[in-house]
């Protein structure tokens, strides 16, 4: 089986980098710059365990890749404000509905979007940490076991083919699992994941634990009315629960600052960010059922602002986006 990591930045990258490691076929496609590096001098794969150079085929896009084989398995790792265009060149290089996709993202945003697109779509949840700042370079930095990940059909059950990349992706050092109600434990996640904004924005200026808690609220009040099925953070937290490894900077990387998916999108200055489709889509989703949701919309907007104006991450304090609720435009 070969695995095509698609949109392989940070997580792509880590992802593919076990699975490379360990003696399993991966293909890599993602942004020029960063193919362009890995194709030259391979992937710096930096992680708790070790600093490997990884010699991982490269492509910039899919129709480099194509023909597409049998045996292919896409991992979608693009952040999701990308999922469309990702699929649409995937579809336009030739692959059939038939191809199976795994949305190994966050938000609960993608996997309904890719059914338009393919017949055999599957619900990936990644809590893995990883860094991508430089191009060709990528940290995860965790020794012993690499990261969670639970595999599920969409929109619930499993097969054997979960069955199989669970299995890949344990002998690569991951802590994994089937997970016939992937989109609950996904929902789990979303929750937490709302704050991907709110630490870009602030950068851990200020005391944001009010404000987080407000965001989630909002979400749970929309996802209730709308009928969507999340996990218990409770439930979730517990479950995962001795299933990470030791946190662990690779020797050579120890003054690497980081922050999460979105600080990163912003501290890269790539001009986009995921916020609409996690804060923006609980707005959006507000807005049917006419509930009001000015903390997310109030994240989605700055992030997306600074995303578009290449703003670092910290513009504002938590204080600050406090005293902007009710004044928001």
């Amino acid at each position: 089986m070969r695995y095509i990591i698609y949109g392989a930045g940070g997580i792509g990258c880590t992802i593919g980098g076990h699975l490379f490691r360990t003696g399993h076929e991966v293909a890599l496609v993602g942004n020029a710059e960063h193919m362009s590096a890995i194709e030259e001098k391979g992937l710096t794969f930096a992680t708790g365990d070790g600093v490997y150079t990884l010699e991982i085929p490269a492509f910039k896009t899919a129709e480099e890749l194509a023909p597409f084989r049998e045996d292919d398995v896409v991992l979608l790792c693009a952040k999701s404000q990308h999922t469309v265009r990702c699929l649409g060149q995937l579809k336009n290089a030739g692959a059939s509905r038939s191809l199976p996709i795994l949305c190994c993202q966050n938000t609960i945003w993608n996997e309904s979007v890719a059914t338009r697109m393919f017949d055999r779509v599957y619900g990936v949840l990644i809590v893995v940490p990883a860094v991508f700042l430089n191009p060709g370079e990528v940290i995860n930095p965790l020794a012993r076991r690499a990261g969670f990940i639970e595999v599920g059909c969409y929109p619930s059950g499993s097969d054997r083919l979960c069955e199989k990349v669970v299995e890949d992706l344990e002998e690569s050092s991951f802590s994994a699992q089937v997970n016939n109600e992937v989109m609950k434990g996904k929902g789990a996640k979303c929750l937490g994941n709302l704050g991907n904004a709110l630490q870009a924005i602030t950068d851990g200026k200020g005391d944001s634990a009010a404000f987080m808690e407000q965001v989630r609220q909002e979400a749970e009040g929309v996802w209730a009315v709308a009928g969507i099925e999340w996990e218990g953070r409770e439930e979730f937290n517990e479950r995962r629960k001795g299933l990470y490894g030791d946190a662990k900077k690779p020797e050579g990387f120890e003054e690497v600052k980081s922050g999460g998916s979105s600080w990163q999108s912003l501290a890269r200055g790539v001009g986009t960010i995921e916020a609409e489709q996690l804060n923006g889509d609980v707005v959006k989703l507000g807005a049917f059922v006419q509930i009001e949701t000015p903390y997310n919309k109030l994240l989605w907007r700055l992030a997306t602002e600074m995303a578009e104006n290449n703003e670092p991450p910290g513009k504002f304090s938590a204080d600050d986006l406090m005293a902007m609720i009710g004044h928001d435009d």
